[in-house]
């Protein structure tokens, strides 16, 4: 974190005033000792503390705090380029159509990549569409990381905050809150944008390179993406709670494991993430079928929404 703060603190703005949020939710590693440290010496750093265990939870307390009409999220362990805060600046008056803005998050390996991986994959937290801007919506969709995510105030105003039910809470390997709430920007007819001059970087542990984390990673990735409903694994046809066709899925991804078993590429790794991803979305479903715990809303219900 102080390696963070300081990258933050050493910004070159061109005189663009900025302050900077620390929410610290439970943390155990002495956040508010640390930030205090800092804040001693500049005014521009605040501490804030959110109680409620769960990212969603810490961002939002972060957005109320927050006294600027444009909001910039990044997580504790990214490391920032020198010009980041006056790159999204730049962004948002580039694009003042845009509900938010994401940036080219690039990986910083901390030991050498196995054979079976790419950086493009999910766990890894990154995020490269390319060396030109490119528009995210229903017709294009691409999850902007919140790692990096500019949101002008107004956006949260009209589409609402980050939704508690998907997020990341304390050790578990991934979240789909951020992308939830990119949908609803979309039901209501706004649309995010990636800008690759937004330059930042994320260090990959030697731990997620470990197929377990990745294993770990696509089930509960499959959970979420059955409590938020989304329309991409819905059907009319089911059995148990779940659509004919994810079982289909789940065959020809088994298949496509044994057909790429002795490939040394990583596509038979791909088809297993793949099956543990179906595996957790199924039995969500199964659960919420046998004991009638699915309270969640039905696919694609924000669309009703005013538009933005």
């Amino acid at each position: 974190m102080r390696s963070a703060l300081e990258k933050l603190l050493a910004q070159r703005t061109n005189g663009i005033d900025y302050e900077i949020l620390v929410v610290d939710n439970n943390s155990p590693d002495r956040t508010k000792e640390v930030v205090a440290s800092f804040a001693a010496k500049d005014e521009r750093l605040r501490y804030v503390f959110e109680a409620r265990q769960g990212v969603s939870y810490a961002r939002n307390a972060g957005i109320g705090a927050a006294r600027f009409d444009l909001l910039v999220f990044c997580d504790d362990d990214v490391e920032v380029h020198p010009a980041w805060i006056q790159k999204n600046y730049e962004a948002a008056l580039r694009f003042p159509q845009a509900a938010y803005i994401g940036a080219r998050i690039l990986p910083i390996w901390q030991t050498p990549p196995p054979a079976w991986t790419r950086w493009s994959m999910a766990p890894f937290a990154c995020s490269d569409h390319g060396d030109g801007p490119v528009v995210v919506s229903p017709e294009n969709q691409q999850c902007l990381i919140t790692a990096s995510l500019a949101v002008p105030r107004t956006t949260f105003q009209r589409v609402g905050m980050f939704d508690v039910e998907t997020q990341k809470v304390k050790d578990a390997p991934c979240s789909t809150e951020d992308f939830e709430w990119e949908r609803k920007v979309w039901a209501r007819g706004g649309h995010g944008i990636y800008v690759p001059d937004i330059l930042c970087y994320t260090p990959i542990p030697k731990e997620r390179v470990r197929k377990s984390y990745h294993r770990r990673w696509h089930l509960c990735h499959g959970k979420l993406n059955a409590i938020s409903r989304t329309s991409e694994f819905e059907g009319r046809r089911n059995f148990l709670g779940v659509a004919l066709f994810v079982y289909r899925l789940t065959l020809q991804a088994a298949f496509n494991l044994l057909r790429y078993a002795f490939r040394p590429d990583g596509r038979a790794f791909e088809s297993e993430t793949r099956i543990w991803f179906l595996l957790g979305f199924m039995r969500q479903r199964w659960k919420d079928y046998f004991f009638g715990s699915d309270k969640h809303r039905p696919a694609n219900a924000a669309r009703d929404q005013p538009a933005i």
